[in-house]
């Protein structure tokens, strides 16, 4: 969007200009704009139908011979159900895959040293 007779500024004076000015004043410089907005999260428990709360947890990965500290978890209070938060399973599962193609590596690798 380009707005011609509003000036260039730097944000300290853009946020006192619309202190003193209406947007509205400028809606005919102001062009249209689509937006698609994706599902929300799912941030409710789905049995009580609370809103999930947050809480930090450490994880254990690859069997216990890894560890993810400080994961974000979304919990019921009333105990019905607990998931890592998206971004911190979209973590939790790289990390894991790592692994699993580091573990299994090492461990062929340890396999054949024995057997010769």
């Amino acid at each position: 969007m380009t707005m011609t007779s509003v000036p260039k500024m730097t944000r300290a004076k853009e946020a006192k200009f619309w202190e003193t000015h209406d947007a509205t004043d400028y809606l005919d410089e102001m062009e249209p704009v689509t937006m698609t907005v994706g599902p929300r999260p799912q941030n409710r428990c789905s049995v009580c139908g609370r809103v999930l709360l947050s809480r930090y947890v450490d994880i254990n990965l690859a069997g216990g011979r890894a560890q993810l500290r400080q994961l974000r978890q979304l919990y019921c209070p009333a105990g019905h159900a607990s998931c890592l938060a998206p971004e911190a399973q979209r973590l939790a599962d790289a990390v894991e895959a790592v692994l699993r193609l580091t573990l299994v590596s090492v461990g062929a690798e340890q396999r054949a040293q024995v057997a010769a």
